[in-house]
Formats: C-alpha cells, structure tokens, sequence
C-alpha cells in the first residue's frame, strides 16, 4: 500500500482519477510540497487507495528523518522470527528482579501484577497492531504515528521520548550484561566500570549487524538461554533451600518471612516501585513498529505477540512462585546472587550474559539507526555509512557506560525504568494512537476498546509515572546511603581486616 494522493479512486465506482470528495487529513505538507504534490489519507474507507506516481516498493514518503526518502527495508521475517525478538527485548533481565518485586508487595498483589500486567501489555500489543495495519500502513516507529495522526510537532515530541527511553534502557542491559560476566568469573576481581567497559569492548562488533532480522537467529539463541538459566536458577534455589532448612526450627526462625498481603511495615508509596518493575519486564512496545516493519506480512503480528507475552507470563509467573517461595523476603533483587557459588552459577551467568547482550542488540538497534538515518543524507549501503554506524553505535555505549555507572543497583534501575518509560510506551501511546487512529478513519470502537483505552491512558499511565517514580528514587537514595556506609565502615577498618 502507498499514501493515495489527492486523486484517488472512491470505493463504490468512482471514475478512474476522479477526485475523492471525502473526508482527508493530509500527511506532512511541507514534504509534500517539496515533492509538488499533496498526499491525503481516504477516510470514507478503510482501504488505502493505490498510487500511480507512488515510489517502488520498499521506498518511502519521508515521514521523520530528513531524507528524501526512508531507505529499502527487506521484508524477510515471518511471524516466529517476530516472536523471537519481542522475547529476546522484553523476557530479559526483568524477571530476574520480579521475585524481589514479589517479596515487597505480598503473594497476592505480585502474582495479581504479574498476570495483569502481561494481560494488559499483550493487549496494548494488539492495538498498535491495529494501529499500524488498519489506519497508518506506512508508519514504521511511534514518531511515524504522531506525525500521521497529529501533526509535525507530535512527531518530534514522540521521537525524542522514544529515543530517551530507547538510551535509558540500554544502560540497564549494560549493567545486567556486566553482573552476569562478574557470576560468570568471580575470580577476576574487577569493579563495575571495569567490567561494564569490557562488555561493552565485546559488543561493539557485533553491533554492525544493521537489521533486526540479521540477528533474529541470535534472538532465539538468547530466549533459549534465558529459559535455561532461569530453570538452572530454580533448581539451585530450591536444592539451597531444602539443605538450609532445619526441621526443629520454627518456619519464621531462618527470617525467610512469606507474606500473603502488603508485608507489615512496608510503605504504601513504596509497593508502587516494585510494581512497576512488572510493567518493565514486559515492556518493549516502543520496538514493536521497528519489528512489524521487517515483517514479510506485518498482518500476522498479533500471532507473534500473543505466543511471545504467553511464554513470557508463564515464564514470569513460575519465577516469582519458585523464588519467592523458596527465598520468601531474602530473595536477592539480582536473582542469581541468592544462588550458592559453583558450577550452576557459573553457567547461570554465562547464559545470562549471552541473552543481555543480545537483548541490547536487539534494543540497540532501531536508536542506531534512527541516529544513523538523521547524521547521512542518504542511508544506504557504503564505507561512508559503515563509518557512520560505527561511531553511532560507540558514542551510545560510551553513554550507556556512564549511565549505568551512575545507577549501579540492578532492582532500583529496573523500577525506575519500568515507572518513567515503560509505563508511557507501554500503556499510554499505543491507546492514545489508537482512538486517534478510530476517530481519523472511521474504525469502529467498541465499547470495550473504548474503556480499557481511556483506563490505561487517564488512569494507569500517570498514577505508574508519578507514584512509581517517586518510589524508585526513594530507593535509590536509600541504596546509595547504604552503599557509602558500608564503604565508610570498611575503610575504618584496619588495614589487615580489609
């Protein structure tokens, strides 16, 4: 389908060429102006109409970067290579943070989020499916959308939030990817920015690869060891677990407290961090345009979604069972340091070390090219754009190095993210793009579609973004002020005690 011009063809029998009397809601003038042309939207219909004078396929009308047109994408991923990726971004390290979310707000409250929030996420996956397939074909990112739907200022607005988020959560995969290779070799005693400089040397060549689908196949690979490690961890927790237990002793003797509800003592404002460190374990809606458009037949997208959040909710779900029952309130909020030291942990970290570094690939990927498209006139192929490539992709791990040196504490950074940028791209765009798209086409709206959207963008959004963010920075304060005591202390040791 291409963007119909001015002169389109009606749906009832219209003659060839004549002009379309209905309603239209024309897409970027000032490109179009520049082309001689104006191009409008049909919206007595839900079928885009063709156009003669449209650019071959795989070229684009230019609708956020700069250039005269969107380069060529090859359409080659079907609907499980789609499946693999959302995985791969969203099935990461967030489980692994999910147990101590658990132990914050109770068993009721952290299964309940646990199962709703994976509801609620496969849903607003399916509407930015509609989004994309039923009113806005070409869109290919959430900047796309806005532009199409509200204007040139929306669209720079939402690019610029997209790309933050996209750069926030890189540094998160960054600090993940490092505590893995510290599980992995515990030996080598270096600290963090060491580590993180050294995952970071080992990741930039492989973050050449320019397309989702070059490292679909490494997506697999990852989704296969996240599962692998997650049930290696499970079966660790559990064997620890049943050795440390002492049947003479009273269940609340070994301080592994379970609570059913909010745990005693546990502040209200504070249960909202730990919510929201669901809301990041699923999130990767603001990837899910880039993925649908490398899609052979993006129309199969709602297949890919709801196998990819089924296997991460059961995922989810059997995690924070087996660890919080396990571990109860001392389960560690990097999961793998509850696990006792030996070969299992080990390979626990190699295998989580390998799926966060594909998962910032993977994330990586459209901020990549979306910088990359803006610095060159006209992306394509080249020693030129390699080179572009190249330092885009070193100047955001640089970034990410100093970010995640900024926040060093796994759980904390994970809420925080999940409050300030997943909530929006997660439950916030996708309705707003919706009722937009129902109201600018023509779709019909159901009742239900109506509700569920205006709950997530008047209700749940801002109560996840202001309450859960208060909350994370709370804890973060919190973390740091433990972090310079416990460094205080040590240093007041004597020496031969250090």
């Amino acid at each position: 389908d291409q963007l119909a011009p001015a002169a389109c063809l009606s749906r009832v029998g219209a003659r060839k060429g004549a002009p379309c009397k209905s309603r239209t809601a024309t897409i970027a003038p000032s490109l179009a102006r520049r082309q001689g042309k104006h191009v409008h939207y049909c919206t007595t219909t839900m079928r885009r109409t063709p156009n003669r004078d449209a650019s071959p396929p795989g070229e684009h009308l230019p609708l956020v970067h700069g250039s005269s047109a969107k380069p060529a994408v090859a359409r080659e991923s079907l609907w499980y290579h789609s499946s693999f990726l959302i995985m791969a971004e969203a099935m990461g390290m967030g489980v692994l943070g999910i147990p101590h979310a658990t132990a914050q707000i109770g068993w009721v409250w952290g299964l309940t989020a646990c199962v709703a929030f994976g509801l609620v996420s496969t849903y607003s996956s399916l509407l930015l499916g509609r989004v994309k397939n039923d009113a806005f074909a070409q869109a290919e990112s959430y900047a796309d959308v806005a532009l199409a739907a509200f204007g040139p200022a929306a669209a720079r607005l939402t690019r610029a939030s997209v790309l933050l988020t996209w750069q926030s959560i890189l540094p998160f995969f960054l600090l993940a990817c490092a505590e893995s290779a510290r599980t992995f070799a515990p030996w080598a005693l270096l600290d963090t920015p060491t580590w993180l400089l050294l995952v970071a040397l080992l990741l930039l060549p492989p973050l050449q690869l320019r397309t989702l689908h070059q490292v679909a196949w490494l997506s697999f690979a990852s989704s296969v060891a996240i599962v692998a490690a997650i049930s290696a961890i499970m079966a660790a927790l559990l064997l620890q677990a049943r050795d440390d237990a002492a049947p003479a002793s009273p269940p609340s003797a070994g301080g592994r407290r379970h609570s059913v509800w909010l745990p005693s003592g546990a502040a209200s404002l504070d249960s909202f961090g730990a919510v929201s460190a669901f809301v990041f374990a699923y999130q990767c809606h603001s990837v899910l345009l880039e993925i649908m458009r490398e899609m052979r037949e993006p129309r199969s997208f709602p297949a890919a979604a709801r196998a990819a959040y089924g296997v991460m909710g059961l995922v989810y779900t059997c995690t924070c069972v087996l660890a919080y029952g396990a571990y109860g309130s001392e389960v560690a909020g990097y999961l793998p340091e509850s696990m006792p030291p030996g070969h299992a942990k080990r390979l626990v970290g190699l295998l989580l070390a390998l799926h966060t570094a594909v998962a910032y690939m993977v994330a990586a990927q459209p901020l990549h090219r979306s910088i990359h498209a803006s610095l060159l006139a006209e992306p394509g192929g080249g020693a030129r754009a390699a080179l572009c490539w190249l330092c885009v992709s070193s100047g955001v791990l640089l970034l990410s190095i100093v970010l995640a040196t900024a926040v060093p504490f796994f759980s904390d950074l994970q809420s925080l993210l999940g409050s300030l940028a997943g909530a929006p791209m997660m439950f916030g765009f996708p309705a707003l793009f919706y009722l937009r798209a129902c109201r600018a086409h023509g779709l019909a709206l159901s009742w239900f579609d109506a509700a569920a959207c205006h709950f997530l963008l008047y209700l749940l959004t801002p109560t996840l973004v202001v309450l859960g963010t208060l909350s994370s920075m709370r804890s973060i304060a919190h973390s740091w002020e433990v972090a310079l005591a416990a460094d205080a202390a040590a240093q007041a040791q004597p020496a031969y005690l250090r």
